[in-house]
C-alpha cells in the first residue's frame, strides 16, 4: 500500500540523527503533489502516544498523532487542530524534533512530509473513530507494537531517551 522513508533535518527539524538506509521510490520522487503535515511525539513518563489508524486497503497501522496542512496553515496549528479533532485533548505544542516522509501507493504521485514536533497534553486522550482513530496506546518508544509505521518506529527509538519531564 505505502513506502516509506525517513529524512534528516529539513528546513523547518533541527534534528540530523533520524536517518534511514531506505529512501522515497523512484517513482515517488518527481511527486506531483507534497502534501505536508504535523506529528506530535507526547510523552508521559516513560511512555509515548501512538494512535492506530487503517489504511485504504484495511490493515491497521500505529503511528504518531496528527495530520495534515490546510492552506494558510502554520504547522503548530494544525497540530492543535488535528490533537483536538481526533483526540478531544488540549495540547501544547513545544518544539520541533524531526520529520518523517512517505509515499503513497493509493494516490501515485503525492508524498508525504511530516515535521514532528514535541508535545504535551493537559487532558486526556480520546480516541475519535469518525476521524479515523481506532484506539490509542501509551508505548515503549524502544518497543512499538507491530504494525508500527517502519519510520514512526525509527523515530521513537532515536528519541526514546530524551526528556521525559513533561507528562500528560
Amino acid at each position: 500500500m505505502y513506502t516509506y522513508a525517513d529524512r534528516g533535518a529539513g528546513q523547518d527539524v533541527t534534528d540530523p540523527s533520524v536517518r534511514s538506509t531506505e529512501s522515497v521510490t523512484a517513482a515517488a520522487r518527481p511527486a506531483t503533489e507534497i502534501r505536508r503535515g504535523a506529528k506530535a511525539v507526547i510523552r508521559s513518563s516513560s511512555r509515548v502516544l501512538l494512535v492506530q489508524e487503517r489504511h485504504a486497503d484495511g490493515h491497521e497501522f500505529w503511528t504518531l498523532p496528527g495530520g495534515g496542512v490546510r492552506s494558510g496553515e502554520h504547522l503548530e496549528a494544525t497540530l492543535r487542530r488535528e490533537l483536538v479533532e481526533e483526540l478531544r485533548c488540549t495540547p501544547v505544542v513545544e518544539s520541533p524534533i524531526s520529520e518523517f516522509w512517505y509515499a503513497h501507493r493509493s494516490t501515485p504521485g503525492t508524498v508525504s512530509r511530516y515535521a514532528v514536533f514535541s508535545c504535551a497534553v493537559v487532558s486526556s486522550p480520546r480516541p475519535v473513530r469518525s476521524e479515523g482513530i481506532l484506539e490509542t496506546a501509551w508505548v515503549d518508544p524502544n518497543h512499538p507494537p507491530a504494525g508500527t509505521l517502519p519510520q514512526v518506529a525509527q523515530l521513537l527509538r532515536a528519541h526514546g531517551e530524551e526528556d521525559t519531564s513533561h507528562r500528560g
